[in-house]
């Protein structure tokens, strides 16, 4: 989902009074749900492969176990979620959290649709999970954490519900292989009424939390929050796009789609025309679209 900001609302909200930082927060939590609320019914769905398969290396990194309890944060329509209750068998225990009410619903019917009695899916706050001391020995946050108000909140928490040498396992956009790739969407939101500032070249989630910038500074966030042993991966994946209009469809699709829904109707066909004659700019010579994406995956352990 896009996030970035001006440096000057970043600073406001980070060094504001407590009740302008909760008010900040709040919103910013609403505007995650209700984003994803729009697009609980596809999400996951047009690019199925990448979120299975991203999902799948996160649990293989976390080092599941049978019987392991796990705790999957912003856990959308499953693809950590099925992952991890495959690694942890039937013996074990899988639960998640989303704030988007439509996507943890959708996935409850996921679950209930499987079968799988040791799964469960809620509408949660990952800062506040409601968990007591040591329920889980591992928890999982796919592609969530960056978008968070206050990450460490977040791992905090996580920290207190891992029993002693849990695990905690994230992962979270790279740097842009090809800053190229980022004009489409920077082209469509143009069309906004107050468009956003472009993309940042270094990182992939739109200026999401600056803690996840370089894994240098996602160590860094980690040790703050008491975790040790902590470890991040960089992994590319290359990407054949079928055509200009399945690329369009996949942006509404993602949490993308709450920026893209506030272009003016008037504006929207405009916005993809702009769009698209981005995204021929960047097909190779042959013609086809490949896009490189590039996720960090991080873990760390709870001590005693």
């Amino acid at each position: 989902m896009p996030t970035t900001r001006t440096q000057q609302q970043r600073d406001h909200q980070e060094h504001g009074s407590p009740r302008e930082r909760e008010r900040a927060a709040a919103a910013r939590k609403t505007f995650i749900a209700e984003g994803f609320d729009l697009v609980a019914d596809t999400y996951g769905t047009v690019d199925a492969e990448f979120f299975r398969s991203s999902g799948s290396r996160l649990v293989e990194l976390a080092g599941l176990r049978l019987g392991d309890r796990v705790l999957d944060v912003g856990c959308g329509r499953g693809a950590v979620l099925f992952a991890a209750a495959t690694a942890v068998g039937p013996d074990g225990y899988v639960a998640g959290l989303d704030l988007s009410p439509g996507m943890a619903h959708a996935t409850a019917a996921d679950i209930a649709q499987r079968g799988l009695r040791n799964v469960t899916a809620r509408v949660g706050d990952a800062e506040d999970p409601g968990f007591p001391t040591g329920s889980f020995e591992a928890v999982l946050a796919g592609l969530m954490l960056f978008i968070t108000p206050d990450p460490a909140a977040v791992l905090r928490s996580a920290h207190h519900i891992l029993v002693p040498g849990g695990r905690f396992a994230m992962s979270s956009w790279g740097a842009v292989p090809d800053p190229r790739w980022t004009r489409p969407l920077d082209a469509a939101l143009a069309f906004l009424d107050d468009p956003l500032p472009a993309s940042s070249p270094r990182q992939g989630a739109r200026g999401g939390h600056p803690a996840f910038d370089t894994a240098e500074s996602i160590a860094e966030l980690f040790t703050a929050c008491g975790f040790t042993q902590v470890r991040t991966v960089e992994e590319t994946s290359v990407h054949v796009i079928e055509s200009g209009e399945a690329w369009w469809r996949s942006q509404w699709s993602t949490g993308r789609r709450a920026w893209l829904e506030k272009i003016p109707h008037a504006r929207r066909d405009a916005a993809k025309s702009a769009a698209l004659a981005e995204l021929d700019e960047l097909r190779d010579p042959d013609g086809i679209l490949r896009s490189t994406t590039a996720l960090r995956f991080t873990t760390a352990v709870r001590e005693a």
